[in-house]
């Protein structure tokens, strides 16, 4: 009976340890489980926050180009007052279209805008690629004169 009783234990071992690995196993899924949800969510407030930065810039940006298009404005003003109707005719036209800009950046969310940048690039592609340089000129600059702000903070602090 001893063998018996041995051999009954075994198998009763063995079998603790096959439920013993399925829970482990259960345990492996609720963690995995528990990392992608929580790389999900992660992930959303990321979006979530990159959306917001970008709804804040874009925000500014119109701003900044409904006053570049009052400033026009002015100057057209002063171009007729000074008899220069054909310059504050163009100067008119240029306030205005900043003005439309200004206003579709305003009233247009970023997929809207993605949407529409899309379709010009399907119509117009000169257009798209002629923006596409226009854009990154800019962008060079920007970064240049950003680079050399940087070297006159830091050049100044050196001698300090």
């Amino acid at each position: 009976m001893t063998m018996a009783n041995t051999e009954t234990s075994g198998f009763q071992d063995k079998a603790t340890g096959d439920q013993g690995g399925g829970s482990a196993r259960e345990q492996i899924r609720e963690v995995k489980n528990q990392v992608v949800d929580q790389a999900k969510h992660t992930v959303q407030q990321a979006r979530e926050r990159a959306s917001s930065s970008l709804g804040e810039s874009k925000r500014q940006f119109a701003a900044q180009l409904g006053a570049v298009a009052e400033a026009l404005r002015r100057t057209t003003q002063h171009l007729r007052s000074e008899d220069q109707s054909r310059i504050a005719g163009l100067t008119e036209t240029l306030a205005r279209q900043i003005d439309q800009v200004s206003n579709y950046l305003r009233n247009k969310d970023a997929a809207a805008m993605r949407n529409d940048l899309e379709n010009v690039a399907r119509r117009q592609p000169a257009i798209a690629i002629g923006g596409a340089i226009v854009l990154g000129l800019i962008g060079a600059r920007f970064l240049k004169s950003s680079g050399r702000h940087r070297e006159r903070r830091g050049g100044s602090h050196a001698g300090a």
